[in-house]
This record gives C-alpha cells, structure tokens and sequence, in this order.
C-alpha cells in the first residue's frame, strides 16, 4: 500500500508512537530520509507545533521528541494524577502480567505477543512505578521490566512465586510469538504502528 504521508507527518507518526526521544540516526534508518530532508520536515513539524498548539517539538542534541505543551502542565498533571490514582485498566493488566511472566523485554516483544501497540501503556505504568525501564539493549532496543513495588504491590518478592510461573512463561503460545519477532527484526522495524490501544 502506497504511502502518501510527507515526511513531516510521518515523523509526527513516529515521535507520537514512540512516546520517546528519537536520534536523527534512528530516523532517517526509519524513514529512508537523509539528513537534510530530515531537517527541512523538522523545520515544517516545529511550525505546525507552535506555541498555540498542544503538543511540542522538543530537541535534545541529535534527539527528537514530541511532548505536550508547558502551558498545559496543570491540567496534564491533574490527568495523569487521576491514572496513576485511578484502577489499572485491562490492557495495563494484560501488559503487567506479560512482563511478570516474560520479562525483562523490549517494546517490539511486547507488541507482538500483544498485538497492539503499547509505549502509552509502559508509559503509564512507569508512572506508577509498577514497571522499570532498563537501557540494557536487546534488538537494539531498551527492555522493560515489572519492579519491586509491584510485587508489594501484588503480595510476592519474586516471580518464581507467581502462580503457575514456570507452565505460562514457556508457554507456546509466547514461546512462538517471539521466535516470529527475532528473524524480522531489526532497529528500523522497532517503530512500526500497529493497532493502537
């Protein structure tokens, strides 16, 4: 299916998926873009993204990021007081478990057992402090793990005392949806959408 996004658009896709900062390397790997076009579809996202809009263009060095405007700070923090407060929604659930079950691991291998996109999801649940991101890199990418609060949280200390540890973790299911990830894999695939949550 053919893509008829400008760069610029398809950058903001990227950012917005990725709910992180992005090199320029990491990019133009992504979009086939050099740098100079990957310069001038910046220039075009940081007007489209000005003061008035919601959502900014930050850059950190040679890192690019999409993140919501300061001036909605007060309200962003009274929504993200509310989820952090607020019961864990199914699909958190759902990802919890997976990294309880299979973790440490990346956002592609989460995605693919899942089936969804989820950086909103390890977002918000690394607001909580239930999951711990690590820079130790695995398919070129960061792995996610569930922290110590959340076996407080949950009433165990480790995952061995998960019910039925051993039998889910090594699951077929699982076992295979990863082996389909690793041969596929590589750094520009990491950002592919997929069905959002």
């Amino acid at each position: 299916m053919p893509n008829n996004m400008n760069l610029s658009s398809r950058l903001e896709a990227i950012l917005f998926a990725a709910a992180q900062p992005l090199s320029k390397k990491r990019l133009m790997d992504v979009t086939g873009a050099d740098a100079k076009e990957l310069e001038s579809a910046f220039k075009e996202l940081a007007e489209r993204h000005g003061k008035e809009s919601g959502i900014v263009l930050v850059v950190h060095g040679n890192e690019y990021e999409l993140v919501t405007n300061p001036d909605a700070a007060e309200e962003v923090r009274a929504v993200l007081k509310a989820e952090q407060q607020g019961e864990l929604s199914r699909p958190s659930l759902e990802a919890l478990a997976i990294l309880a079950y299979r973790g440490p691991m990346t956002r592609p291998e989460l995605e693919q057992i899942r089936g969804v996109q989820s950086s909103m999801i390890l977002r918000n649940l690394m607001l909580r402090g239930l999951v711990e991101m690590r820079e130790e890199q695995k398919l070129g990418q960061p792995v996610y793990e569930v922290t110590a609060e959340f076996y407080k949280h949950i009433g165990y200390t480790s995952p061995s005392e998960l019910p039925d540890y051993e039998a889910l973790r090594g699951h077929s299911a699982v076992v295979q949806a990863l082996q389909e990830l690793e041969p596929a894999e590589n750094p520009a695939e990491g950002d592919k959408p997929s069905h959002a949550v």
